[in-house]
């Protein structure tokens, strides 16, 4: 089995650590993996990383994105410092491989191990590259994307479209995916309002759900809030008397999406990844904040293939909604079809196809230990 020493730098976000984490488990499963994980550390990243078995190292980088003038020329004088730093990181380390995963401290990793000679590769999640994958592009052997449509943010030649890794576990917990015909059962709604910028989208579904109930519309429903929203949400459902279990985060929630018939949630690229990946239909409402509206880009994909509705937020309410649901309720074969249209976008295996691209490109490219160990210093300040 090949030894690889693999550098991921990115995270933040969920969106960021998720699809990482699952090449990485892949990594494991084709070669003896070395690890170091160079993140932002931000609390998700302290949580989720902290129960792996990887090096994860802190980079303080000064993000560009919503600064002031004032903020910009430091984040812009950091740089620098911060590809020093990152250049000291790689060097200890030596890595075969440097993989960003998006968010703004993965572009000074980026840059150092193309100083060194390393072969660097990044994955974007969204159909709108990021200004952090932009940037780093440029020094990348790599890209890989997650849509069709990114690959002209991005030099043809560097791309290849292999989806967005989602964990295994998902696909191991999402075993059923046949559609129920007990005519019994009562129909079942998955809302992920997500633990960020999800307050919106919470209220404006738990008031579409109570319409439904007070309409005399049989269902149940799981709805996953966030931490801050939980206790409110879970007593106000209590008082309606509405079957809805609230939870904060949905840990198997592979085992969430087998379960349901109809998924309401925003269109961040990991959820939708998951939900074509395992083939459910959706409605969709982009979060209306999200850096260049790329969630809306995201969303259309789905919308236009004809495995999801769509909506901007500041244009339903709450008895629009449940109308559509409603609708969605009593025409199953409508269902079905964007069940179907939904899986067929779906790429379940993109965290081992990248993982193959990966272990190739460690075999044909130029970052080697031994290289690393013949670069002098001052050529390193000198890009600096």
């Amino acid at each position: 089995m090949k030894d690889i020493r693999l550098v991921i730098t990115g995270g933040g976000t969920g969106g960021h650590l998720f699809p990482g984490i699952a090449i990485a488990e892949e990594l494991e499963n084709e070669c003896s993996l070395k690890l170091l994980w160079i993140g932002t550390g931000r609390s998700v990243e302290r949580k989720v990383l902290g129960r792996m078995p990887w090096r994860y190292e802190i980079l303080n980088v000064k993000p560009f994105k919503g600064r002031t003038i004032s903020g910009l020329v430091a984040a812009g004088f950091s740089i620098p410092f911060s590809v020093a730093r990152a250049t000291v990181m790689l060097r200890r380390f030596r890595p075969n491989i440097v993989f960003g995963v998006g968010g703004y401290v993965s572009g000074p990793v980026i840059l150092a191990g193309r100083m060194l000679g390393i072969s660097t590769a990044i994955h974007e999640q969204n159909f709108l590259p990021g200004l952090a994958n932009k940037m780093a592009s440029r020094f990348s052997d790599r890209v890989y994307t997650s849509f069709e449509g990114s690959t002209a943010y991005f030099k043809a030649e560097k791309v290849e479209c292999l989806g967005n890794p989602i964990r295994r576990q998902i696909l191991d917990d999402a075993v059923d995916l046949s559609p129920q015909t007990d005519p019994f059962r009562q129909f079942r709604i998955l809302v992920l309002g997500g633990s960020q910028g999800a307050s919106g989208l919470n209220r404006l579904v738990s008031s579409a759900l109570n319409i439904l109930h007070q309409s005399g519309i049989r269902f149940q429903a799981i709805h996953q809030t966030g931490v801050a929203e939980k206790d409110e949400f879970s007593a106000s459902y209590t008082a309606m008397g509405m079957n809805v279990k609230v939870e904060s985060f949905i840990e198997r929630i592979g085992i969430a999406y087998s379960w349901a018939d109809l998924i309401i949630c925003r269109a961040g690229a990991t959820t939708l990844a998951e939900i074509t990946a395992i083939g459910k239909p959706a409605i969709c409402i982009p979060f209306p904040h999200a850096a260049d509206g790329h969630q809306d880009l995201n969303a259309e994909t789905l919308c236009h293939a004809g495995a999801a509705l769509c909506f901007k937020e500041k244009d339903l309410g709450a008895v629009a909604l449940a109308s559509q649901v409603e609708e969605l309720m009593s025409e199953p074969e409508r269902l079905s079809r964007m069940a179907r249209r939904s899986r067929g976008l779906g790429r379940p295996y993109a965290a081992r196809d990248i993982a193959a691209s990966i272990l190739k490109l460690c075999s044909s490219g130029t970052g080697t230990v031994s290289e690393m160990r013949k670069m002098e210093g001052d050529q390193i300040k000198g890009h600096v």
